[in-house]
């Protein structure tokens, strides 16, 4: 049995709404009636995110220290598609969403259903229904501004990491 209580919700993302009890990130993608779709981004924000250096959940600025989530398979390109957080953003995110966080043992089998701003990962087709992939977290000074798989990425190449480490409990490997 798994504990379905939501994360508590730090002081520094009061600011934004909610679904759930969850927080919803400030990339997060909403259809034309207004639900939020966790899981999709808003490809805007996304890049004006990654552009001015602003926090992928909270939407403001980022700090001296971040962190980007990353799965084991970006690991070796060093990059993720999307946008850095302030640690305690990083870490609502591992405690709040169960596929980084590694409750989920396989990703999502069905589709959504996309409005036209929003984007799904480039790998959506190849990742629906397969096992899930450990999370880490990838702590950084700072990162640049790349192009992954034809969409605006931030990369850690050429950035020492202060430090990696595993996000979340690690899924049961097949």
């Amino acid at each position: 049995m798994t504990d379905s209580t939501p994360a508590a919700i730090p002081l520094a993302l009061a600011h934004l709404p909610t679904a759930g009890g969850l927080v919803v990130p400030w990339i997060t993608a909403r259809t034309g009636d207004g639900r939020h779709l966790f899981g999709a981004i808003d490809s805007n924000r996304k890049d004006r995110a990654l552009q001015e250096r602003l926090c992928g959940v909270c939407g403001r600025r980022l700090g001296e220290r971040l962190v980007l989530l990353l799965r084991l398979s970006d690991l070796p390109r060093r990059c993720s598609a999307e946008p850095a957080l302030h640690p305690v953003c990083a870490a609502y995110t591992v405690a709040a969403c169960p596929m980084v966080g590694g409750h989920l043992d396989h990703y999502r089998t069905t589709p959504q259903h996309l409005d036209p701003t929003m984007i799904p990962p480039a790998d959506a087709p190849a990742r629906r229904g397969a096992p899930a992939e450990p999370w880490f977290a990838v702590w950084l000074r700072g990162y640049k501004v790349s192009t992954d798989h034809g969409t605006l990425a931030a990369s850690y190449a050429g950035h020492t990491p202060l430090r990696i480490r595993p996000a979340g409990k690690r899924p049961a490997v097949p």
